[in-house]
């Protein structure tokens, strides 16, 4: 009769052993589901404010652009426009790009 209650002890130790490293087993496993979790937000975080910083300077480029003076300045600059009665200054060193 003895020999059946050490083969039970073993089996117990076995089952214990078993639960235990399942238990370690999916704590391990969820984390690293919550660093995954942890990272992708950190980097959904700086990717809204990139896109806070540009929604801000969009807006104020929007405003801008009903200044007569900046609008101005833009057709000046970017598409090379003049007024009527001036004269065109064409710089050498840009028609060589």
């Amino acid at each position: 009769m003895r020999k059946q209650q050490k083969y039970r002890v073993k089996w117990f130790k076995l089952f214990l052993f078993v639960l235990c490293s399942y238990f370690i087993y999916v704590t391990v496993g969820q984390q690293s589901q919550l660093f995954s979790i942890r990272r992708e937000s950190q980097a959904t975080r700086m990717q809204l404010q990139q896109l806070r910083e540009t929604n801000t300077a969009l807006q104020e480029e929007r405003k801008a652009l009903h200044d007569p003076k900046y609008i101005e300045k833009l057709a000046r600059e970017e598409q090379g426009l003049v007024k009527p009665g001036e004269i065109p200054f064409i710089s050498v060193e840009k028609n060589n790009l």
